[in-house]
Formats: C-alpha cells, sequence, structure tokens
C-alpha cells in the first residue's frame, strides 16, 4: 500500500481514500449499493364516491330541484311527449348537477337512482298539487268541471274522464300507481343516460 498520496499528504493505514484530496488510494472490496431510482409521485386516489340515497343530503336537494323544475315546464301546454322529455331530461340535469357539485362522476347505477328520485319528487309535488287544487274545487262540481274543462287545456271527452278517474276511487289508486311509474321509471332513464354523457374521461 502507499504511503504518500500523490498529492504529498501521508496516508493513512488501511484508508481508501486520501484525507486530504480525497484520491482514492485502493479498490474497495466491497461493492457500492446501488442506487436506488426514484419512484415517480403517485397521484392521490381519488375520493370516494357517495352513496347515492335519502341520507345524501346533496343527492336529495339536487333531486328535488330537478324533480320540480321537470314538473313545471312538462305543464307548459306544447306537446303531449313533452312530460316525458322533460322527466328525461330532469334526471338527466340532476346528474349534471351532482357532478358539478361533487366534482365526481356518477356511474350509471348512481345515475339511475338519482333519477329516480328525480322523478319520485316530481311526482309527490304533481300530488300535493292536485290534491290542493280537487279539494278547493271538490265542494262545486260545476267549479272542478270547467276549471279541467277551460283552464287545464284537456280536450272536453279528456277532462270528462278525468272526472270519472277522480270520483272512482279503483281507478283513481290505478292512475296514481301508473302516473308514479311512469314519472320514477323516466326520470331514472334519463339519470342513467345523464350519467354516461356527462362521464369525466
Amino acid at each position: 500500500m502507499e504511503e504518500f498520496c500523490t498529492c504529498g499528504a501521508r496516508l493513512v493505514p488501511d484508508a481508501r481514500f486520501c484525507h486530504k484530496c480525497g484520491r482514492p488510494v485502493r479498490e474497495s472490496e466491497e461493492p457500492l449499493p446501488p442506487v436506488a431510482a426514484e419512484a415517480p409521485p403517485e397521484s392521490p386516489p381519488p375520493p370516494p364516491i357517495v352513496e347515492i340515497g335519502f341520507q345524501n343530503r346533496a343527492a336529495v336537494r339536487i333531486a328535488l330541484f330537478a324533480g320540480a323544475l321537470a314538473l313545471a315546464l312538462s305543464s307548459i301546454p306544447i306537446s303531449p311527449w313533452l312530460p316525458v322529455v322533460t322527466l328525461l331530461g330532469g334526471g338527466a340535469l340532476a346528474v349534471y348537477l351532482y357532478n358539478r357539485r361533487t366534482e365526481q362522476s356518477l356511474p350509471a347505477r348512481s345515475g339511475l337512482k338519482l333519477g329516480w328520485m328525480t322523478g319520485l319528487f316530481a311526482f309527490l309535488i304533481s300530488m300535493v298539487l292536485m290534491t290542493i287544487a280537487v279539494a278547493l274545487l271538490s265542494a262545486r262540481q260545476d267549479a272542478l268541471e270547467r276549471a279541467l274543462r277551460d283552464q287545464s287545456g284537456l280536450p272536453p271527452d279528456m277532462a270528462a274522464r278525468v272526472l270519472e278517474i277522480i270520483r272512482n276511487p279503483v281507478e283513481l289508486t290505478l292512475s296514481l300507481l301508473f302516473g308514479f311509474l311512469t314519472f320514477s321509471v323516466t326520470a331514472a332513464l334519463g339519470g342513467a343516460l345523464g350519467a354516461r354523457v356527462f362521464r369525466k374521461h
């Protein structure tokens, strides 16, 4: 082993490097450990999607707003298909607003649930308004008939049919069940469609 380094410094016995200039004076007997490659920084996991249901306050508020808006637009006498279109749009609108509110993309199943809630709220609001109107006009049958014939925009034969349904408890129950299924299923389909259309890529 060398006693002096090329820089003139006296080497320490069994030294691997010169303590003055740092020049290696003998080969290392042990291999240097490999330098570990730095792992790329991991992106934070996306926040978990909160289950859509009546315990989800954001979902309830959005479904109530979308259902009320869809019901209001469906009352415009433009086309007999307008209620179906507005319910579909109401379900899709609820999904869009929920995505914007929570910055998450709902899967189709959650969109279906949110749309169903939208249709349910629209149906409940329509039942409350209809019950109030019938209760106010039931004392005067002529006023009820005149309101259905003149102010509802229904044809005379359809207005008479509505009066028959109101007076018959069995037909009224079946009509309410059919209306509930129509509202909820149509808006649920709109919610599932909205979940696919407004999904973030």
